[in-house]
């Protein structure tokens, strides 16, 4: 099968962010839109509608940033975006990890469960929609999910093009920004690499659960043993893992339009 231009793009990208701006975090903005942009392309006609009615004059695009917005005015959701499992554990202990259900899987669970419920007012399933949208691109970033202690990256100090910047950040923000694609030119890339995929069914498959684990399971294999040793980020670092957040946003992309598909069917 033809190699995604897209990933080709990103292997051959400068190793020198474009920008250096953390406020425009790549899972906060950009590749929150890329992700519900594609998504919303593969929703059913029925989920189309839906979508429409819980949020008119807006797209999944236009509010999937939406609960980055409202983090000072409701500081309660911060934990929400994310879930701190150790990286040496390979099981989700919600006990320990998320015990008064404030975490990224928990909230996602939850939230999807809003939308689906048709007795519910309109606009706390419109709410919902927002929060599934954002949470489920959150919940693909690995460091959102797996942690050494340092709080998913965010006490790892770096420096990238002369600049300081965490590990969470440079996964944040830098990879895929820095290689100057245009966000339409993502949007396209990534919808044909998923039309010309034969295991869509296998990418969907799983639980929540399942997928926040394989975004832990990104972080203890390629996110934290890869880094290099010297403070500064080398190109191999950074060569490895740009296919790699592709594949989390493809992933994100089409999970995203399932659950919203199940979530807002007829019946």
């Amino acid at each position: 099968m033809r190699r995604c231009v897209l990933a080709i793009m990103l292997l051959l990208g400068a190793a020198t962010p474009a920008r250096a701006d953390h406020d425009d975090a790549f899972w906060g903005q950009l590749g929150h839109r890329i992700i519900a942009r594609v998504a919303a392309a593969r929703l059913t006609p029925a989920a189309r509608l839906a979508v429409r009615d819980l949020i008119p004059g807006e797209t999944l695009a236009s509010v999937a940033s939406w609960a980055d917005s409202i983090r000072p005015s409701r500081p309660e959701t911060g934990p929400w975006h994310y879930v701190n499992i150790p990286i040496w554990d390979s099981v989700y202990r919600p006990k320990t990890v998320c015990p008064d259900g404030a975490c990224v899987i928990a909230m996602l669970e939850k939230e999807i469960a809003i939308l689906r419920d048709r007795s519910k007012p309109r606009s706390e399933r419109a709410e919902a929609l927002k929060w599934v949208v954002h949470l489920m691109g959150d919940m693909h970033q690995p460091l959102h999910v797996g942690d050494r202690g340092d709080r998913g990256g965010n006490d790892v100090k770096l420096t990238w093009a002369g600049k300081p910047w965490t590990l969470h950040s440079i996964w944040d923000t830098g990879l895929l920004v820095a290689t100057g694609v245009p966000e339409e030119r993502f949007v396209v890339e990534i919808g044909r690499t998923l039309d010309q995929r034969g295991d869509l069914a296998t990418l969907t498959r799983g639980s929540i659960v399942d997928w926040a684990m394989e975004s832990h399971d990104v972080a203890r294999d390629v996110a934290y043993p890869f880094l290099p040793t010297s403070l500064d980020v080398d190109p191999s670092y950074l060569a490895k893992v740009r296919v790699i957040l592709e594949d989390r946003v493809l992933r994100a992309s089409v999970r995203l339009a399932k659950v919203l598909n199940e979530a807002l069917a007829k019946g």
